[in-house]
């Protein structure tokens, strides 16, 4: 539940996104922004009767027909009893029948926390309320990361493609996501060497590559294990090898790539990390003539002294610390058994690293559930590839994920959250094949999804994000509040 509602015109919403940026500092605050999907008007009627306040704000756009907007949504805070306190950032009018309220006058405001209208208001506030106080969760993290000349809003969801049971295969996908752009792609190293002789499929990779979307390229670790073509000497001499994805990687240039990881390593959680930086330098070493970043993977050992958030926290950090890279991954289904374990293990995780002196961003490989996703972003990871975009299909409503057949069940009733037209235009073309249908249908979802994180955790309403995640939501927000 917010305290505050503040409601606005849109011409003004650059000055108060400043305004509750401010307000965020010391109490819960909710305006428009932070509808993500769904009916305009039915979400204001949903926010102002549970708020404990309304700060409308007017300024000189705030005149004639314009003035009906703020007026209706303060007669409707009126009649639920709300206590109204307008900010005035410019000669608007005051609606009629609200002349007498108690308004702040700061015409001009320029979005100055030291401003005396600002103040005012902020002391009106807390009157009405209570004295302000510092928000339980705080965070340090960054909205964006550069990789080359691209940018990665953060947290990000990474559209993975991968030859292991999904719905869609590498080729078909990256055929996909060039057409639909994603704000990032991760291609499998072990598929584009099993596709080294496929042009139509490279000739995907690097449109998605020359795009916008920035294009990550994993170890393929994954895939040869599932299919059981990892490298023997005895058994397997042609299998996934190391030699292969460094060729792999050497040629697809990707916008950034995860180096070839050791699956399952044993010893002391030191010995782990130190050959961890070794496997790592080695590749570092065989693609200097690259021209793109590599990033460590962190495996963890099966045995270990302590908790499992400790060892996990001090392998990443000394990690991070040996090779100062761009960003660490660490695949999510080693970080604990349940939800709730693995979002205290990425907390630590995330205040081991911030106790480095810079910000490392960090990965989750293989998460691509919409709770778990934001859950774990919730804790201080910053992106995750996942396959379930391609496996299942998610109710818009919630997050939950149906099997893909059940695509039926969300297509029209759904259809008006889509904003993208293209990918609308597609789920309604009867002529097109179900599972583009279905394909599309869950780019838009996940790219709306991660929109919702972005914003409520920049905004810092961790809490109501938190809140997504049905029955253990209150007890996740209570761990990362300790």
């Amino acid at each position: 539940m917010a305290e505050l509602c503040v409601v606005y015109l849109k011409e003004d919403e650059a000055i108060v996104g400043r305004l509750v940026e401010l307000l965020r500092r010391h109490w819960d605050v909710w305006w428009a922004r932070d509808i993500a999907h769904g009916d305009w008007e039915q979400k204001v009627r949903a926010e102002i009767p549970k708020s404990l306040a309304l700060v409308p704000v007017l300024s000189q756009h705030a005149k004639a027909e314009r003035i009906t907007i703020l007026k209706d949504e303060m007669r409707f805070a009126k009649e639920h009893g709300k206590p109204i306190l307008p900010f005035l950032i410019g000669p608007g009018d005051i609606p009629f029948g609200f002349g007498g309220l108690s308004h702040t006058v700061a015409h001009g405001w320029a979005g100055e926390d030291t401003h005396a209208g600002y103040q005012q208001l902020k002391a009106k506030i807390a009157k009405t309320l209570g004295s302000p106080r510092n928000n339980i969760v705080t965070s340090e993290r960054v909205k964006e990361l550069t990789i080359q000349r691209k940018t990665l809003q953060l947290p990000a969801f990474v559209f993975s493609l991968s030859s292991h049971e999904t719905q869609v295969t590498p080729k078909e996908g990256a055929t996909l996501l060039c057409l639909l752009q994603p704000g990032a792609a991760l291609v499998s190293a072990y598929d584009a060497w099993g596709h080294r002789g496929d042009r139509d499929f490279h000739i995907n990779i690097k449109s998605l590559g020359e795009s916008e979307a920035v294009l990550f390229l994993d170890s393929g670790n994954y895939e040869a294990y599932r299919k059981n073509d990892r490298h023997s000497p005895k058994r397997n001499p042609r299998g996934w090898h190391k030699d292969h994805y460094r060729e792999t990687a050497a040629r697809l240039s990707p916008d950034l790539a995860f180096s070839f990881d050791s699956i399952a390593p044993t010893g002391k959680p030191d010995r782990v990390a130190a050959r961890i930086v070794a496997n790592f330098q080695a590749d570092d070493r065989a693609l200097r003539e690259r021209d793109f970043p590599l990033c460590p993977i962190v495996h963890l050992p099966r045995e270990y002294k302590g908790t499992l958030a400790e060892c996990a926290a001090g392998i990443v950090a000394a990690v991070a610390a040996e090779l100062d890279p761009l960003m660490v991954a660490i695949p999510e289904r080693e970080l604990g058994d349940g939800l709730r374990e693995r979002v205290r293990v990425v907390r630590d995780i995330r205040k081991a690293l911030n106790k480095l002196g810079k910000y490392y961003p960090l990965h989750l490989l293989g998460t691509g559930n919409p709770l778990s996703m934001i859950a774990l972003a919730a804790a201080g990871a910053d992106s995750f590839d996942g396959l379930e975009w391609c496996r299942t299909v998610p109710d818009y409503e919630n997050g939950h994920l149906f099997h893909f057949q059940q695509f039926e069940c969300f297509s029209q009733a759904c259809l008006h959250r889509v904003r993208d037209q293209s990918i609308r235009h597609l789920i309604e073309n009867a002529n097109a094949p179900y599972a583009i249908r279905t394909l599309s249908y869950n780019v838009d979802f996940f790219k709306d999804w991660t929109r919702t994180m972005q914003k409520l955790i920049h905004s810092g309403q961790v809490e109501t994000l938190l809140n997504s995640v049905p029955k253990i939501g209150p007890a996740l927000f209570k761990d990362l509040s300790e």
